[in-house]
C-alpha cells in the first residue's frame, strides 16, 4: 500500500505491537503525530524529552518489552541523550525515533529549524544501533531491525532517523510480510556444561551472583532451584536485586561492603558462578570484592565474559538457558553440594545489615517495604536515601526495583516511575527521590496529573547535594562549595500542580501516608525533612 512517512512509522509500531509511545510533538514530527491521531497507539505527552526518554526507560524496565520515545530534531534530539545514555549503561530496550532535516539539507548549517551538524552522529555514540531511512519503503524494515536490536542479546536503546523528506514523501510499504523480531536466546554448549558440572562437583562453597542479566533473562525460578541443590550463597548486584528473593534464607541481597560478615564469608568460597553481572567499578568497589579464583560466567555479552575478574569457563549464553541447562545436568548425575547452611547464612546477613552502610536510617526503607505489596515497584533517583535502600530495601520480585545505576544520572526517577506505571497499571509503583535531583525533571507532575497516575512520591529533603558534599568532607577538607541548596515549598509546589502533598517526621507516618496515596488517582508528595551526617 501507498502511504505518507508518518503513517509507515505509525503503522510499523502498529505491526511491531506497540501499544504506547512516549515523546513530545513538535513541526518536524506532526506527520507521525497526525497518523497517531487515528492509532491505536496511546500517547503520553512528556514536558521534557529527557522525560521522555526516561518515561520509556521506566517502561521497558518493568515490562521487558521496548520503550518507545518519539522526539524532533535537534533539541529533541539533544534533550533525550541523557535517558538514552541512561538505558545504554543499564541494558534497557528503548527505540528513539527522530525526525532531522531533509537529506539534502543535513551536515550543511544553512539555518534551518533544529539544524544539527551530525544528529545521527550523536545517537550512534549513545545506542547499540541507530540508521537512518532515506526513503518511505525503508522505515518498515529498520524500525524492525531497531527492535530486534534492541531486545536480542543484550538488551540496550536503538534509533531510528526519519528526514522530513521522508516523513512527508510517500512510498509503498508491505506490512503483511514484515517478519515480527524474536528476542535471541544463545545457547550454552554441551561441552561448557560439561566443564561447569565437573567444576561444581569439585567444589564445597558455591556462590552465585546474580547481576542485571539474571533478571532481564526472567531466571528466577532457574537460580532458586540452583541455589538450593547447590547449598550456595546468593548475592545480587544493584540491577541484579530480585533475581532470586531477598527472603529466601539463602539469598544476601546486595549486603557485600569490604570487611563485613558477607566479605568473610565469601572468602570461604571455592566458586563462583557469575550469572549476568559485568562484575562493575560500583559493585566490586573497583575490584576488591574477592571472588574465588575458580569462577563461571555466564553472559549474554560475548565482550564482557573475559573482561574483569577473568574466569576459569566463560559460558555466553542467556542466563535463563544456562541455568536451565546447569539444573538438567547435575540432576541427571544427582548432583547435590552441602554449601552453607541456612543458619550460617541467617547470621551473616543479620550481622551485615547491622553493618552496612547506612543502617541509621534503615526504618526509613523498612517504612517504604512495608507500604509497598510484594510485587510493588520503587523507583529511585540517584539520591542518598536511595543508597541505603541499595543495602537495605529488601526486593523480591524481579523488574520492581529500579535505580539508575550505570550513567549515574539525577532525575530519573519520577519520569521512570510514570512509564513504569503505564507499563503496569495495577501494581503499585512508588518514586523515591531527593530534593535535588527531584528538581531535575519535576515538570513531569503534569504528565503524571494529566494521566492520572497514583504515584505516591517520597522526597528526602535535606537541602543540599549530599553525596557531593560527602566527598567534599573526605576528600577536599570540608571545603564545601556549591552544595547548599535552597529549595522551593514543596507543599505549595505540589498545591500549584493540584497535587496531594503531607509532610511526614516518622517511618510509621512514612508508611501510612504511601498507604492513602497508592488509593489515589493523582500523584501525592510526601515530603520527609532528613539529615544526613556528612
Amino acid at each position: 500500500m501507498r502511504v505518507h512517512g508518518g503513517d509507515a512509522v505509525v503503522r510499523t509500531l502498529e505491526r511491531l505491537g506497540v501499544e504506547v509511545v512516549f515523546g513530545i510533538p513538535g513541526v518536524h514530527t506532526l506527520a507521525i503525530y497526525d497518523a497517531l491521531y487515528s492509532s491505536p497507539i496511546r500517547h503520553i505527552l512528556a514536558r521534557h524529552e529527557q522525560g521522555a526518554g526516561f518515561m520509556a526507560d521506566g517502561y521497558a524496565r518493568v515490562s521487558g518489552k521496548p520503550g518507545v520515545a518519539i522526539v524532533i530534531t535537534g533539541p529533541g534530539v539533544t534533550n533525550i541523550a541523557t535517558a538514552v545514555g541512561e538505558a545504554y549503561a543499564d541494558s534497557s530496550p528503548v527505540v528513539v525515533i527522530a525526525s532531522n532535516v531533509e537529506q539534502a539539507w543535513q551536515g550543511q548549517m544553512l539555518g534551518h529549524l533544529h539544524d544539527c551538524k551530525d544528529q545521527l552522529g550523536i545517537m550512534r555514540a549513545l545506542t547499540k544501533w541507530a540508521e537512518r531511512a532515506q526513503r518511505v519503503d525503508e522505515v518498515p524494515a529498520l524500525l524492525r531491525e531497531a527492535f530486534a536490536q534492541a531486545v536480542s542479546g543484550r538488551p540496550r536503546p536503538t534509533h531510528v532517523e526519519v528526514p522530513l523528506d521522508v516523513l512527508r514523501g510517500t512510498g509503498e510499504i508491505d506490512l503483511v510480510q514484515l517478519e515480527l523480531p524474536t528476542r535471541i536466546t544463545p545457547q550454552p554448549s554441551p561441552a561448557a556444561i560439561e566443564l561447569a558440572v565437573a567444576a561444581i562437583e569439585a567444589s564445597e562453597r558455591i556462590v552465585l551472583y546474580c547481576g542485571g542479566g539474571a533478571v532481564a533473562s526472567g531466571a528466577s525460578a532457574e537460580l532458586v532451584e540452583l541455589a538450593e541443590r547447590l547449598g550456595a550463597a546468593v548475592l545480587t548486584t544493584i540491577q541484579g536485586k530480585g533475581a532470586v528473593p531477598e527472603d529466601h534464607p539463602r539469598c544476601l541481597g546486595n549486603l557485600w561492603e569490604a570487611g563485613n560478615p558477607v566479605d568473610r564469608l565469601l572468602r570461604q568460597a571455592d566458586l563462583a558462578i557469575v550469572f549476568g553481572s559485568k562484575l562493575g567499578a560500583q559493585d566490586t568497589e573497583n575490584g576488591k570484592l574477592p571472588l574465588p579464583e575458580r569462577r563461571i560466567r555466564v553472559d549474554i555479552d560475548a565482550s564482557e565474559v573475559l573482561r574483569q575478574y577473568p574466569p576459569s569457563l566463560a559460558m555466553v549464553a542467556d542466563v535463563r538457558a544456562a541455568a536451565r541447562a546447569l539444573l538438567e545436568a547435575l540432576e541427571a548425575r544427582g548432583v547435590w553440594r552441602p554449601g552453607w547452611s541456612v543458619e550460617e547464612l541467617a547470621a551473616c546477613k543479620r550481622a551485615a545489615l547491622e553493618q552496612a552502610w547506612g543502617a541509621e536510617h534503615a526504618t526509613w526503607l523498612q517504612a517504604l517495604r512495608a507500604a509497598l505489596p510484594r510485587d510493588g515497584v520503587l523507583v529511585n533517583d540517584m539520591t542518598m536515601m536511595a543508597y541505603v535502600g541499595n543495602r537495605h530495601y529488601p526486593v523480591y520480585e524481579p523488574r520492581t526495583y529500579l535505580f539508575p545505576t550505570g550513567y549515574g544520572t539525577l532525575g530519573f526517577a519520577l519520569p521512570a516511575a510514570i512509564g513504569a506505571k503505564i507499563a503496569r497499571p495495577d501494581a503499585a509503583v512508588l518514586a523515591l527521590v531527593g530534593d535535588g535531583g527531584f528538581q531535575f525533571t519535576l515538570q513531569e507532575l503534569a504528565t503524571a496529573v494529566q494521566f492520572e497516575l497514583g504515584i505516591p512520591i517520597v522526597l528526602f529533603n535535606d537541602a543540599s547535594y549530599t553525596a557531593v558534599k560527602d566527598e567534599q568532607a573526605r576528600s577536599y577538607g570540608r571545603r564545601f562549595i556549591a552544595v547548599d541548596l535552597v529549595n522551593p515549598d514543596f507543599q505549595h509546589l505540589a498545591e500549584a500542580y493540584r497535587i496531594p502533598a503531607v509532610r511526614v517526621t516518622s517511618p510509621d507516618m512514612l508508611a501510612e501516608e504511601i498507604g492513602a496515596a497508592l488509593g489515589r488517582s493523582l500523584p501525592t508528595l510526601i515530603e520527609v525533612p532528613i539529615e544526613f551526617a556528612v
